[in-house]
């Protein structure tokens, strides 16, 4: 299986760059999407690709879109497409000012694991990898592998992309798979890279570094279970006690 963080051009200008430019991305996104289709046949491989960019249903209104997550069979089949629901919309004075939902709708469901030769895949995007209510929720689902294609930034993947990772692997007892955007767009932002693999015991068993790179890394479904009949904790979980947890009645202090 072949994991891909699919580029994005984010250039300035008045309008939003993501506005701006997604009539041109999404015909270039269509061409791409159908050469990864035709590579995947040729290779017999199952691909995820992620952030391709898809119309919204207010799209004509709004010019807003969905931040795609697809996953392909060997035979170039869309079987799954997961919208991000998660939108990042961060002002970290002096670092990382962005606004996601300025230009793109959150996602309206979490999708199901996809059976694979790899494993139940379950899908994410990037800024939902802060969130462990979804990962635990494709985990209770079957999930064995979570995947996030991702563009942290620099100052928030240094602090904190493989300490997530990690953090998402070791809860869930699944392998996660992080493809990662690397480069810089402007004088302004640049990503993060250091695409990586951790293991269901929080082991990082393969990782790139902030340059172009490609890993790889064995998924061995039978460790997975083994761990998890050795330390069950889903079994140990106590769902009578978390109450609300997911959506807190009133926000969290300032």
């Amino acid at each position: 299986m072949v994991y891909e963080q699919s580029k994005t051009d984010l250039r300035r200008s008045s309008v939003h760059p993501a506005v701006r430019t997604v009539g041109e991305r999404r015909r270039q996104k269509s061409n791409r999407l159908l050469f990864l289709s035709f590579l995947g046949r040729e290779c017999s491989l199952w691909l995820s690709l992620g952030g391709f960019h898809e119309r919204g249903s207010d799209w004509e209104a709004t010019g807003r879109i969905y931040n795609a997550h697809l996953l392909l069979d060997p035979q170039g089949t869309l079987v799954a497409a997961y919208r991000k629901t998660h939108l990042f919309d961060v002002e970290l004075e002096g670092r990382v000012s962005l606004k996601e939902s300025a230009f793109t709708n959150p996602g309206p469901e979490i999708v199901p694991p996809v059976d694979t030769p790899a494993g139940k895949v379950g899908l994410g995007v990037c800024y939902d990898l802060r969130f462990p209510e979804m990962s635990l929720a494709l985990a209770q689902e079957g999930a064995e592998l979570l995947t996030y294609p991702s563009a942290f930034t620099v100052t928030t993947g240094a602090a904190h992309w493989e300490v997530l990772l990690r953090a998402r692997a070791i809860e869930t007892q699944c392998y996660v798979v992080a493809a990662a955007q690397t480069g810089r767009h402007h004088e302004r932002r640049a990503s993060y890279g250091h695409a990586m693999v951790v293991d269901p015991w929080g082991s990082v068993v393969a990782q790139c570094q902030d340059g172009m790179g490609l890993c790889y890394a064995e998924i061995d479904l039978a460790y997975l279970r083994h761990l998890r009949e050795e330390m069950p904790v889903f079994s140990h979980r106590r769902p009578d006690l978390y109450g609300r947890v997911g959506a807190p009645r009133t926000p969290l202090p300032q």
